[in-house]
C-alpha cells in the first residue's frame, strides 16, 4: 500500500459525503417526510402539516424512497409545473373509483397501477392533485387521503421524474364527499 493511497481514499470519501450531505439537504429544502397508517390503512402514507418537519428522517435518499413526501416549496409549485411526454408509460388509478361517495370522516385510499413505468427506479415517483393543488409526492403504490371537506373533490395523479417533470398523460377520478 503506498503512503498516498491513504488521503486519495480520503478525499474521494470526504467529496462523496459532501455530495451526499448537499442532496439530502436539497430533498429536504424541497420536500418533508412522513408515514403513518390507520387501521386497515396499514401500511399506507397519510398527510400531515407541511410546515411540521421535525419528524423528518434526515438520513433519507430523495431517490429511494419518496413515499409520503409533501409538496410544498422548490419543484412542487403547481404553476411551474413541466410535462414530458409518457413514452408508453401509463398510470391508472385503481382506487378510489370515479363516482365514489364518502362521508367527511372516512379515509380516501389512493392507489395506482403503472404499466412501462417502474416507481422508485431512478427516482421515479407519481405527484397527486386534489383539486388541482399538489397535495403528495409519492414513492410507493397508495397514499390515504384524510379529512377531506363535504363536495365534490377531483383526483389527479400523474407520474413524475426525479427532476420532477411530470409525464403528460396521468388519470383522474372526481368522488363525492358528504357530511
Amino acid at each position: 500500500m503506498n503512503h498516498l493511497d491513504i488521503p486519495r481514499r480520503y478525499a474521494y470519501f470526504s467529496l462523496l459525503i459532501g455530495l451526499l450531505v448537499l442532496f439530502v439537504l436539497a430533498g429536504l429544502a424541497a420536500c418533508s417526510a412522513t408515514s403513518g397508517s390507520n387501521g386497515a390503512m396499514e401500511g399506507m402514507d397519510t398527510p400531515t402539516d407541511a410546515g411540521d418537519m421535525s419528524g423528518m428522517d434526515h438520513e433519507m435518499d430523495h431517490t429511494e424512497d419518496m413515499t409520503g413526501m409533501e409538496m410544498d416549496g422548490v419543484g412542487h409549485d403547481a404553476e411551474a409545473r413541466r410535462f414530458v411526454p409518457n413514452d408508453g408509460a401509463v398510470v391508472h388509478i385503481m382506487s378510489p373509483a370515479d363516482g365514489a361517495v364518502y362521508k367527511s370522516s372516512d379515509d380516501v385510499p389512493v392507489m395506482i397501477e403503472t404499466t412501462n413505468f417502474t416507481v422508485g427506479d431512478e427516482g421515479k415517483h407519481w405527484h397527486i392533485y386534489l383539486d388541482g393543488s399538489p397535495t403528495m409526492v409519492m414513492g410507493g403504490t397508495s397514499f390515504v387521503l384524510q379529512n377531506l371537506s363535504p363536495g365534490e373533490h377531483e383526483i389527479e395523479v400523474f407520474l413524475s421524474l426525479a427532476t420532477h417533470e411530470d409525464l403528460e398523460q396521468g388519470d383522474k377520478v372526481i368522488i363525492v364527499v358528504e357530511e
